[in-house]
């Protein structure tokens, strides 16, 4: 059953099967329009046949040729032009047709057109402009389907893509992080169960995470939180990491795993604070903005952290472009000493 639906369906779907339905169609009913008493005799079905070769000759030039070659490319002026001219010129083919092609076809009939001209016209332009909408139609849903299948394509692409930034994970911090715990480990601290611990409640969130479009906001800025506090563990001068946030983050959602690529940067490329300096890290929320500043020393041990090859930070702007085109503003300035970044986000 399922297969015998399959084959009506694909049938029905053939275009010149379509085609020939139609015509079939319009042949039934101008043959009753024809005929005296509603009845259709064999004299009503010829003369409808012999009608409708100068309709079917207007729609064919029409469909075959003027519209793909003038309409389609926007040469309205000539299509006009031409249209216009076959239209008079099969008009002229059907009166013809009675007074010489039907005496030569059936000799044994006699036939006289019933119509004035401008009647015949009349048929000819009505089945024409039909069966150009009917084209024009078929060829918009056409494109709409095409459209859609590429819109499509193009959502495949960009999920398959975004699923492989977000699993760009940066070693650095890992490493370093086990490094930490392991010196906290050969002097037997007290501190190594709680490391371990924050270590696992991270990388347990970003497994999880990962692959998520969103998440709640406020799990992010937890994230974050855990972030700088197994960070300060590792630094002599906990107290100048200065990480702050204001405004409710509550009924609002975020991609996973954006903002940490900054703060991590913060760390990867800044050196303990000397002096009066600190790494400053600041999330203010109003509304549905968000907006992320840093501000971290460049230690003089490592190179200046680039802007547009930095894996981390050419991931992170490819998932902005991605997932916030036009709602979001990224500004990166850095000199000798300072990296600042200053993210503002538009959130739902």
């Amino acid at each position: 059953m399922d297969r015998l639906k399959t084959y009506t369906t694909a049938f029905l779907s053939n275009h010149w099967v379509q085609y020939f339905l139609f015509w079939m169609l319009c042949y039934f009913v101008l043959t009753k329009h024809f005929s005296y008493d509603g009845t259709i005799k064999k004299i009503d079905l010829i003369y409808t046949g012999l009608f409708m070769l100068s309709i079917w000759g207007a729609v064919i030039i029409n469909s075959f040729a003027l519209i793909p070659r003038l309409l389609a490319h926007r040469r309205y002026l000539g299509y006009a032009g031409l249209i216009t001219l076959t239209m008079l010129g099969t008009t002229w083919f059907n009166i013809l047709t009675y007074e010489y092609l039907s005496d030569w076809l059936f000799p044994d009939y006699y036939f006289i057109s019933y119509f004035e001209w401008y009647q015949i016209l009349q048929y000819i332009l009505a089945f024409t402009g039909i069966t150009t909408l009917l084209q024009l139609s078929r060829s918009w849903f056409r494109e709409a389907e095409m459209q859609q299948s590429l819109a499509e394509i193009k959502e495949e692409k960009i999920a398959t893509e975004l699923k492989a930034l977000r699993a760009q994970i940066n070693p650095h911090f890992l490493f370093n992080s086990l490094n930490h715990i392991y010196a906290l480990a050969v002097k037997k601290s007290s501190q190594t169960a709680p490391a371990v611990l924050q270590l696992s409640e991270l990388l347990r969130y970003a497994i999880q995470r990962m692959n998520h479009e969103k998440v709640p906001l406020e799990e992010e800025i937890e994230y974050l939180e855990k972030f700088v506090a197994l960070y300060k563990s590792r630094t002599h001068h906990p107290e100048r990491v200065h990480f702050s946030v204001t405004g409710s983050p509550k009924n609002l959602t975020i991609a996973p795993l954006l903002l940490v690529v900054f703060v991590e940067n913060c760390f990867k490329h800044g050196s303990t604070p000397l002096k009066n300096d600190s790494i400053d890290i600041s999330l203010s929320i109003e509304e549905q903005k968000l907006r992320l500043q840093t501000k971290n020393r460049i230690s003089q041990d490592h190179e200046l952290p680039k802007i547009s090859n930095g894996l981390g930070l050419e991931n992170v702007r490819r998932r902005l472009v991605l997932l916030y085109e036009n709602k979001y503003n990224l500004d990166i300035k850095r000199n000798d000493r300072f990296f600042e970044v200053d993210l503002e986000l538009e959130l739902l």
